[in-house]
């Protein structure tokens, strides 16, 4: 059985496997002016979902962060938001993967994909996976192998997992997202 503490050490494997790691060999914010770093609205909705035991790395915020409930994707889930500028170091593990998500296929296997709730905000959706720096895909392959290790984390993947297929289901289905 794996403990907090072991999936804690696999978040910051995994976040340390992704600590160089972008999606472009430049940085891409200044395409799209760190649109995947702002909130959204007056009261700063939106964000990155936190991992398992990484709303602790953030017990003292820096300036301009914040941290809100939103059970949207999962219960108990917790968003990171910033003003669209921080340090590199202190990106939580959706940033650092963003626009990619982990997912887990039905033997529970991680694998990488676009995530679709990037397509309103990232310029590089469009190019697919082909265009993006594939040492960057290749990182984000890795850490989602060490983050499938623990039973926590694997837990966070499922439900994560489950809400993206959700979305990308059509909407004529029974079970597709509602208007």
């Amino acid at each position: 059985m794996n403990t907090p503490d072991l999936s804690f050490q696999a978040l910051e494997k995994a976040r340390a496997l992704l600590a160089d790691s972008t999606p472009l060999n430049r940085d891409c914010g200044r395409l799209c002016a760190a649109a995947c770093c702002q909130g959204e609205g007056v009261d700063c909705r939106g964000g990155m979902l936190l991992f398992p035991g990484e709303e602790g790395l953030y017990q003292a915020l820096p300036e301009g962060f914040a941290i809100t409930p939103d059970e949207g994707v999962l219960p108990g889930g917790r968003l990171l938001s910033c003003q669209g500028f921080c340090d590199r170091a202190l990106r939580p593990l959706a940033c650092r993967i963003f626009p990619l998500a982990i997912l887990l296929d039905e033997a529970e296997t991680p694998w990488v994909a676009l995530d679709p709730r990037a397509w309103p905000i990232c310029p590089l959706m469009p190019s697919g996976l082909e265009g993006l720096s594939a040492g960057f895909v290749s990182a984000v392959k890795e850490a989602a192998g060490v983050l499938a290790q623990t039973a926590e984390m694997r837990a966070f993947l499922r439900g994560q997992t489950r809400f993206i297929r959700r979305l990308q289901k059509p909407l004529w289905e029974e079970s597709g997202a509602a208007l």
